[in-house]
């Protein structure tokens, strides 16, 4: 009997306990959440570039005690949990343009992590060196819980604001201005030189400097050398370098076209490194061509004559070395074809003299033949124009006309001959 009682006594007190703990609840103390700010990766940005600054959010709020008791309910909420948080980045002190909206990163409990990015501008005249960032986290916690009676508790949120400095390094850089851009000897359908000065406006020295020439999109500028090295650039240095390009046969002289330039080199560090592209416009003249002045050329059917074409050079450069060609088709041959007409300037005519036979029978009217002038440019690079039309007036044959003529001449003289005779022998 006295053994049941023992165990009847055992069950009781377990039963007891765990219906204490069943019924227990937390009760905590904290001072809230404790959010720290930093950056995630780099911290070092280039000047004259867009760059992307990411932000490490942590919550490292403690707990200070916990009282677990039977009368206490645990509430929905730990008051060390950052709720509906939202972090904006602000330049503070640095020269940096913020282009990103206030991100938000929700809610966050104790020991926990989360990310969030700005995207950034750094003007491209800014000073190298470090700048102190602003990062305004808002966010609210269950500051306090209120237990009513045994079965609700009411909530007091707390919305808190706080800034905390973002440290980030403005790095020594090369930036490019261009100034007095010309071009020489460029023009459609050609080849010339794109000259220009660099300056260094950064703030590093660009070591074992190269430069570049690259057309943008679709621009008719095509760089035959796009490249050059030019040495060391300390900051506020200036130099002169050009590129020859090529410019396409049916680009406009009326406008500009863009391309980009751009420099690879080793940093302060010995690294490599390259500028963010400098977009220039570039103009040129017109493209070389020719067209016929003059009326038509006139030939003779079932004669070998002369035909003479005169030639303007009516583009932007000098035709170097230039020769015509016609090309002769019924009822025309020719046993030569090709005139030599020397350097021709914009603006200067040449004339050609080309030998052609015209058939016998040859109808007479304007006849189109195909003529072209080859010639070289500057750089001595050889080219053939577009097809240039030139006029033939084929007339009858002049021995015909003069045959006419003179069979004429021949009728008037023996009717004034006839006319005389008659007057002379009425006389007598």
């Amino acid at each position: 009997m006295k053994a049941q009682m023992m165990l009847f006594l055992v069950i009781l007190t377990v039963f007891a306990v765990s219906a204490q703990t069943a019924c227990a609840g937390d009760k905590f103390y904290t001072d809230g959440p404790d959010i720290n700010i930093s950056v995630y990766g780099t911290n070092e940005v280039q000047a004259g570039a867009d760059t992307t600054v990411t932000l490490l959010v942590q919550n490292k709020g403690l707990i200070d005690m916990k009282i677990v008791q039977d009368q206490y309910m645990t509430p929905d909420y730990l008051p060390n949990t950052a709720k509906a948080g939202v972090v904006a980045l602000k330049p503070g002190n640095s020269p940096f343009v913020v282009k990103s909206d206030p991100q938000v990163f929700g809610d966050l409990p104790s020991g926990y992590m989360k990310t969030v990015s700005f995207d950034v501008f750094v003007p491209e005249d800014a000073k190298s060196g470090n700048y102190q960032m602003t990062a305004v986290v808002e966010y609210q916690y269950m500051e306090n819980s209120d237990q009513v009676g045994t079965d609700a508790i009411s909530y007091d949120f707390k919305t808190e604001t706080v800034k905390i400095p973002v440290n980030i390094v403005l790095k020594p850089s090369v930036s490019f201005e261009i100034t007095n851009l010309t071009s020489r000897d460029l023009n459609a359908g050609g080849e010339g030189y794109i000259y220009m000065d660099i300056t260094n406006n950064g703030t590093d020295t660009a070591k074992t400097l190269s430069i570049f020439l690259n057309p943008s999109g679709q621009s008719p500028v095509t760089p035959v050398e796009n490249g050059v090295f030019a040495g060391d650039l300390k900051p506020g240095e200036t130099i002169t370098t050009g590129f020859k390009a090529a410019i396409s046969d049916d680009a406009s002289s009326d406008q500009t076209y863009p391309v980009q330039v751009y420099g690879v080199y080793k940093d302060y560090e010995g690294l490599p490194a390259k500028t963010e592209p400098v977009s220039v416009g570039i103009g040129f003249k017109s493209k070389i061509q020719f067209d016929v002045t003059g009326g038509p050329a006139v030939a003779y059917s079932g004669q070998e004559c002369l035909i003479y074409v005169t030639y303007k050079n009516t583009g932007g450069a000098t035709a170097y070395y230039a020769q015509g060609r016609i090309s002769v088709v019924d009822p025309f041959s020719s046993s030569d074809t090709n005139v030599y007409l020397g350097d021709m300037k914009p603006g200067d005519s040449a004339l050609a003299v080309y030998k052609v036979t015209v058939s016998s029978g040859a109808t007479a009217k304007n006849y189109s033949l195909d003529s072209e002038i080859r010639y070289n440019d500057i750089e001595n690079n050889n080219y053939v124009s577009d097809t240039i039309k030139v006029i033939v007036k084929v007339e009858d044959s002049m021995t015909t006309g003069i045959a006419v003529i003179a069979v004429i001449v021949i009728l008037i003289l023996a009717a004034a001959g006839y006319i005389v005779h008659k007057k002379r022998a009425g006389r007598k």
